[in-house]
């Protein structure tokens, strides 16, 4: 079973939020979803999830349009923004769910709010921002839909229950039946969660890295050289993501021999490897178009 996203878009009061926005997804995968605010992320949920009407491309499960009302059962999101679940009690909320969700799992839901200490009686809307974003997952989880999409899910928990929902999320996915795409402003989280990261920029889809295979080929330098002009190999095959003196981080996706040895040559005061993270290549992404204009 793949979900596939075939060129989507979507405008508001005639402004272009997303578009032509392609790519596939499998269970088994958990694929991050990163972008400077307001760059369309949640507009994108929406869409996948029917709750936005696309002005073009379409949503398929198994080559079958998800506006199907039976294929409305394997995705699964909840709005943090606009939901009914306010004024209800906690152990209110499956009823509704169930109607929606026909493997909803009620048992496990009842024995997830018993071991975060949820209690059962409380009033969604009464709950702290962190507790309510706990509830949105353990629904998310019980609903047992095939794709599950988490929009800021660790926002405002403590770090004891994000690395107990990491560890829920790595296990849902482990018998490869679900799969996640989450957006997150924690990219660090993202980096130890995610197979893949999709990048929004500008309404569409500019990057989809597979991780591992990004780090195969990428590489984070720390570079110091003798003057202060920039060498044309860097300006031609680099991002920069930071200035610092005459210290310069860049991040080189494909580095080569060729551009190893170019850089050899030049004789650098200092060349030294870094960490790549996530957060580097979204940096290095977001600042390309006026990276070298931080030496001036």
């Amino acid at each position: 079973m793949t979900l596939q996203v075939k060129a989507l878009s979507k405008a508001i009061n005639h402004q272009q939020i997303i578009e032509d926005i392609s790519f596939d997804w499998a269970p088994g995968e958990i694929i991050g979803l990163v972008g400077r605010n307001g760059v369309g992320k949640t507009t994108l949920f929406r869409t996948l999830t029917n709750q936005y009407v696309a002005e073009q491309g379409q949503v398929l499960i198994d080559g079958q349009s998800t506006t199907r009302h039976p294929l409305q059962q394997q995705l699964f999101f909840l709005d943090g923004q606009y939901n009914f679940l306010s004024n209800y009690r906690l152990w209110e909320i499956p009823e509704f769910f169930r109607l929606v969700y026909a493997q909803f799992d009620q048992q496990r839901y009842q024995d997830l709010l018993v071991q975060f200490e949820l209690d059962r009686n409380s009033q969604y809307r009464r709950l702290s921002k962190g507790m309510r974003a706990l509830v949105n997952l353990i629904l998310a989880l019980t609903s047992n839909a095939t794709y599950i999409i988490l929009d800021e899910p660790f926002d405002g928990l403590d770090v004891i229950v994000r690395e107990n929902i990491a560890t829920m999320v790595i296990d849902e996915v482990a018998d490869q039946k679900k799969g996640f795409l989450i957006s997150s402003h924690d990219l660090n989280e993202l980096d130890g969660l995610s197979d893949r990261v999709l990048l929004l920029k500008d309404s569409r889809l500019v990057q989809d890295y597979h991780l591992e295979e990004i780090r195969e080929t990428a590489k984070k330098l720390q570079l110091v050289f003798n003057d202060k002009t920039i060498p044309a190999v860097l300006k031609e095959h680099s991002q920069l993501i930071r200035v610092s003196g005459r210290v310069l981080v860049v991040v080189i996706t494909h580095y080569t021999p060729e551009i190893d040895q170019q850089l050899r040559a030049l004789n650098p005061v200092l060349l030294e490897e870094l960490p790549l993270t996530l957060e580097d290549l979204f940096r290095a992404n977001l600042a390309h178009d006026t990276g070298y204009q931080l030496m001036k």
